[in-house]
């Protein structure tokens, strides 16, 4: 078995492919992984071959908190039990030591009891819960206008007065502890990537943001980023019509679903998928220990 950095492009078509075998809800691209390893060229890709053929992948990078780092290791169920997940893990951890992470955390989909079991032996633990939701789109009704509030699709202009409101907001999120927004440039990578930013305003003030971003390995799907509402504003319906105003606008544009998560301690915002129609799929179970 060989273990070595995937660069590539047979290396990263054998990585994607690997990745999107194990997490066919999540599938990425080669050209999407390029684009993300020119940006930050200290994440690590590596892939596992045996008798010519790439089984298993390996992925470390940091993550919003500069105390953490990202560990993903997959491979084929049918070359599991052969210690190749454990080699990718040992080339991953030294990585994430020279990112200057403390610890290390992951995702393992709640059904996989396998890989569950795995990451427990290694020492990690569970701390938390992202609950993934579906909602397949229809005729969708427009949301009913809100007294003072207006809902509007944003523009270049207004990104450094979202940027405000996620500030303002990421900390709120129900995570094990409090995580305070990515930086500029990181955030605008992630929430700015997709086609449309919905904005409420009370007046002239920017109050609430929601935005769509795209799925490169499945064009007819467009999934949720972060929806904020800043608190003096919270439970008046805005979260609701900002998501009402996004189904509107992606069945309108020919979408078929889309799709977003939610940590399991955030009430609130799993009522109101609930109630517009979300469908929750098994829940990813986040991992982490110390490196």
């Amino acid at each position: 078995m060989e273990i070595r950095r995937a660069e590539s492009d047979r290396d990263l078509t054998g990585y994607a492919q690997v990745w999107n075998a194990i997490t066919p809800s999540e599938p990425i691209t080669v050209a999407e992984t390029k684009r993300r390893l020119a940006r930050q060229p200290r994440r690590l890709y590596l892939v596992a071959e045996e008798a010519g053929r790439i089984v298993g992948s390996g992925f470390a990078g940091r993550t919003d908190s500069a105390e953490r780092a990202f560990l993903a290791i997959r491979v084929l169920p049918e070359w599991r039990r052969r210690g190749i997940g454990v080699a990718l893990y040992e080339v991953c951890r030294p990585h994430a030591v020279e990112l200057g992470a403390a610890m290390i955390s992951g995702r393992i989909a709640e059904h996989d009891s396998d890989s569950l079991q795995w990451a427990a032996n290694l020492g990690f633990a569970e701390v938390g819960r992202d609950v993934e939701l579906v909602r397949e789109l229809g005729d969708e009704t427009p949301a009913v206008p809100l007294e003072g509030i207006e809902i509007k699709e944003l523009t270049a202009a207004d990104h450094d007065a979202i940027y405000v409101i996620a500030v303002a907001c990421w900390p709120d999120m129900a995570t094990p502890e409090p995580m305070p927004a990515p930086p500029y440039d990181d955030w605008a990578y992630e929430e700015l990537r997709g086609p449309v930013v919905f904005g409420a305003f009370d007046g002239e003030r920017l109050v609430g943001y929601a935005a769509l971003v795209t799925r490169p390995a499945r064009p007819d799907v467009l999934e949720h980023g972060f929806t904020a509402v800043v608190r003096s504003h919270r439970g008046r319906g805005i979260a609701t019509a900002l998501k009402r105003t996004q189904l509107a606008w992606a069945a309108e544009h020919g979408y078929r679903e889309l799709v977003t998560y939610t940590q399991e301690g955030n009430k609130r915002m799993r009522a109101i998928n609930e109630k517009l129609g979300y469908r929750e799929r098994p829940a990813w179970i986040l991992v982490r220990r110390g490196v």
